[in-house]
């Protein structure tokens, strides 16, 4: 009689199968960490076509962004118009907006060919707004709510198609935790990049579609929708350029703990701020931004039990 293989092992060969099937996605995340240059255009379509298989390994029938107007949603959609031509859908979701936001979106997503569809928002904020606590409104907690809500709908339409939420945040932001704890996506494929590779990658996706668009929005001041009138960068009370040299700082010659930055070797660090002649208080505000948003970067706090279960699975990661 012939041996059944035990559930063990089917279990462990249905890992290697599925492993197997991202070999393209391992291969193109090596190339990817492997240039010098992340605002290139291999870099573009090396992030295209690992978008594509990313997409393709989910099976994704559809891949659902939000289209808010802004450089980073709009270098997203660059991207799903190559990744995955006619199977994107973009969300323009108004919330209290600024209308040259929703006239940017809607400009961007004809010009690409992206089907859209617009959600307003502001009947279930105002809603919530009668059942919550009031707060300011232009406080945390109400553009919290904002991002939120833009959050369910995005992950309600991506589900509704069997699809996947592509997320458009990017580097520095993620870093400094500039975005709603609890507003992740499926995906995340300009996760990695800074706001200027952000901006130069948008201008030359673009710019075969539409210069003159590909112009204005690879320069256009980046805010979160949220609070009229108010920028990222005021709110975030540094330039984005110098958020990414201090980035850039941490991440050569310091740790992250849940209590804060810490270098690695204090003389080397110092010369490295000597060296690259970061301003101290600039890089403090910037160090004090990343320790605030630990708690964001690390989830929950967990009181485990001892459990022998809990690895990283190496041999089976992705990337």
């Amino acid at each position: 009689m012939k041996r059944t293989a035990g559930l063990g092992s089917r279990l462990k060969a249905l890992a290697r199968s599925r492993l197997r099937n991202l070999g393209r996605v391992r291969e193109l995340s090596r190339r990817f960490r492997s240039l010098s240059r992340y605002d290139s255009p291999e870099a573009l379509e090396l992030i295209i076509e690992w978008t594509r298989e990313r997409l393709v390994f989910a099976r994704a029938r559809r891949a659902v962004f939000g289209a808010s107007g802004g450089v980073d949603s709009s270098l997203v959609a660059c991207i799903l118009a190559r990744a995955y031509p006619g199977r994107c859908l973009g969300l323009i979701l108004p919330c209290e907006s600024e209308p040259e936001d929703e006239h940017d979106a809607s400009t961007l997503l004809e010009a690409l060919g992206i089907e859209r569809r617009r959600i307003d928002l502001a009947p279930a904020l105002a809603a919530l707004r009668a059942l919550l606590s009031p707060v300011q409104a232009s406080s945390t907690a109400e553009g919290n709510l904002k991002t939120r809500l833009r959050t369910l709908a995005l992950f309600h339409e991506a589900s509704a198609r069997k699809g996947l939420f592509v997320g458009t945040g990017d580097l520095d932001e993620g870093f400094v935790g500039y975005y709603t704890k609890g507003s992740g996506s499926d995906l995340s494929p300009i996760a990695s990049l800074h706001k200027h590779e952000v901006r130069a990658l948008l201008e030359l996706a673009l710019w075969p579609v539409n210069p003159k668009l590909a112009r204005r929005l690879s320069r256009k001041p980046a805010h979160a929708g949220l609070v009229r009138g108010r920028s990222a960068e005021a709110e975030l009370g540094v330039p984005y350029e110098h958020i990414a040299r201090c980035i850039e700082i941490v991440s050569e010659s310091c740790n992250l703990y849940e209590v804060g930055v810490a270098p690695r070797e204090v003389d080397e660090f110092d010369r490295l701020i000597a060296r690259t002649r970061m301003d101290e208080r600039t890089f403090l505000r910037v160090a004090e931004l990343i320790y605030r948003a630990r708690h964001k970067a690390e989830g929950s706090p967990v009181l485990w039990r001892d459990d022998p279960g809990r690895s990283t699975l190496d041999d089976f990661s992705s990337e």
